[in-house]
């Protein structure tokens, strides 16, 4: 299924297919000034919470909140995920006005099977060159022993090194997504990975997406194989954390 959609609708606004790549969230705060009842302040953009904050609109103690809180917060926690915010704000920002505006229109499509297995090829080659860089250095400091594997390898051996490679492989694959809609193969491959109910992506579906993508993979692949029958081209971790991935592609 395809669909053409105005790109900048993929920054912020919904599109055709019910979602977005990269929406904002309201801030709201509590303004103990004012009369019961009267007192929640909102909704503000992160860049206009930021400039509150300089102004000293807020104390350590202000309650703050957005969409994703399952509270109220105390403005001294929630500070540093405004400031995460207002950063990817500030970026999406320089692209809606200094590259959007040389672009027309975008065409989104759900990705293909092997434009994902793409991704995943370049995706196993960033890893394993940053397992070059990072395995003597984890030697080094005795937190592994081995960084490759010789005829001499034990299981014994073998078992801290696996072990910190998945975990890494989790972490890349989570961050990733999870702040850039999609790794560094994705990214290549023009693909992104979004929740269908549109909402942003959190860590928990991220990770979840994650641990169930090495389910997927196991038994010869037979979760991502899916993707190939699917009309929404999802693999198993795509029906279970109700995601899609989309392939991205603009005309002038």
């Amino acid at each position: 299924m395809a669909g053409w959609i105005n790109i900048r609708g993929l920054y912020g606004k919904r599109c055709r297919f019910g979602f977005s790549i990269f929406p904002t969230m309201d801030w709201y705060y509590i303004d103990s000034s004012k009369p019961e009842g009267k007192r929640r302040n909102g909704p503000w953009s992160p860049r206009q919470m930021a400039v509150f904050a300089e102004q000293g609109a807020f104390a350590a103690e202000t309650l703050v909140w957005r969409e994703d809180f399952k509270s109220w917060m105390p403005w001294s926690v929630a500070e540093p995920e405004l400031k995460n915010e207002y950063q990817a704000e500030t970026i999406k920002q320089v692209i809606e006005e200094k590259i959007l505006p040389n672009l027309t229109v975008a065409r989104a499509k759900y990705a293909g099977f092997w434009s994902r297995v793409c991704a995943f090829a370049i995706d196993c080659a960033v890893i394993q060159l940053l397992w070059l860089v990072l395995g003597p250095v984890l030697v080094h400091f005795e937190i592994i022993s081995i960084s490759e594997i010789t005829p001499q390898t034990t299981m014994q051996d073998l078992a801290p090194t696996t072990l910190l490679i998945f975990l890494m492989m989790v972490f890349y694959d989570a961050f990733f997504v999870k702040n850039f809609s999609g790794t560094p193969g994705k990214i290549a491959m023009r693909l992104a990975v979004v929740r269908h109910n549109g909402k942003a992506m959190t860590w928990n579906c991220a990770f979840m997406r994650t641990f169930l993508r090495f389910f997927s993979t196991s038994l010869f692949g037979a979760g991502c194989l899916l993707a190939a029958f699917d009309i929404e081209k999802r693999t198993l971790h795509d029906f279970i954390a109700d995601t899609r991935v989309l392939k991205i592609g603009t005309v002038n």
